[in-house]
């Protein structure tokens, strides 16, 4: 790890220290009587506190539960340990994290919040002249996201798919199955809704690109966030997000409804043998 990166990473540790011990302290627990609510050691609470162990992401999410938080540990995750993906998209996972609702639109993959590790790791390698060690960082940071979902209260998720995505074989016939089987574990409306755009709606305005709209929770400005070739955006401009919410209304007209959706998903899935 580089030495900023490094000199990053333990300003976060030490900010997750600071949390942890002010979280446990409003409540009145000592680390003996908090590590009692996880099925963790009273060491490995102290050693957290001490900065001698890096946390993981089981231990903060029993430690969020215990103390009734909302991601307010979690969110330094990925910079403590160092995956914290590519800077310009930096930005984004901390809207995720904050927003009440996610609109989004994938003409040519999965979206990142419901991929599984396998299919997102062969997306990955598509990259040229990529390394593994860069693959598994991104792989871990795009599985640290989807913890948004673990929130008391998570965001409402609504996605648009291009039906090609379905038959795009990333990964080859077991992975997309297993991917395909996940999309339907997950499609819980209104909390996660996932609606297919059929191949018969032809040239739409979702051809245009990938896009994410996020309503935050705390009243703030939408956020969005633009797919390139190479590098994303991420803006609050409201002029921008407005015209994409309006596309993303667009393209919702021609969607299948949830049900039928449901069932091109797992008709798609039997075909992958």
């Amino acid at each position: 790890m580089p030495k900023g990166e490094q000199e990053s990473s333990k300003d976060a540790w030490m900010e997750y220290a600071h949390r942890l011990k002010k979280f446990r302290v409003e409540h009145g627990l000592s680390q003996e009587r908090l590590a009692d609510r996880v099925p963790y050691s009273e060491s490995a609470v102290g050693h957290v506190e001490r900065l001698m162990r890096k946390p993981s992401e089981d231990l903060t999410r029993e430690l969020e539960k215990a103390l009734g938080l909302d991601g307010q540990l979690m969110e330094l995750l990925p910079q403590i340990h160092g995956v914290l993906g590519p800077r310009w998209f930096r930005e984004w996972p901390k809207v995720e994290a904050t927003a009440h609702a996610i609109r989004t639109w994938e003409p040519m993959l999965i979206p990142g919040l419901l991929q599984t590790e396998a299919y997102a790791r062969k997306v990955f390698l598509g990259r040229p002249g990529v390394t593994e060690e860069e693959v598994e960082k991104a792989v871990q940071f795009r599985i640290h996201r989807q913890t948004v979902f673990s929130r008391p209260a998570p965001p409402m998720y609504s996605t648009l798919i291009d039906e090609s995505v379905l038959h795009r074989p990333v990964g080859g016939a077991r992975v997309m199955r297993e991917q395909l089987q996940r999309l339907l574990e997950v499609l819980n409306p209104p909390y996660v809704s996932v609606r297919i755009i059929p191949l018969k709606a032809g040239l739409t305005v979702g051809c245009l690109g990938a896009f994410e709209v996020a309503t935050l929770l705390d009243g703030g400005l939408d956020h969005a966030y633009l797919e390139s070739t190479e590098e994303g955006r991420v803006t609050n401009r409201v002029r921008t997000v407005q015209a994409l919410i309006v596309r993303w209304e667009a393209l919702s007209n021609m969607a299948y409804p949830v049900d039928r959706s449901r069932e091109a998903i797992h008709e798609v899935m039997t075909s992958y043998e």
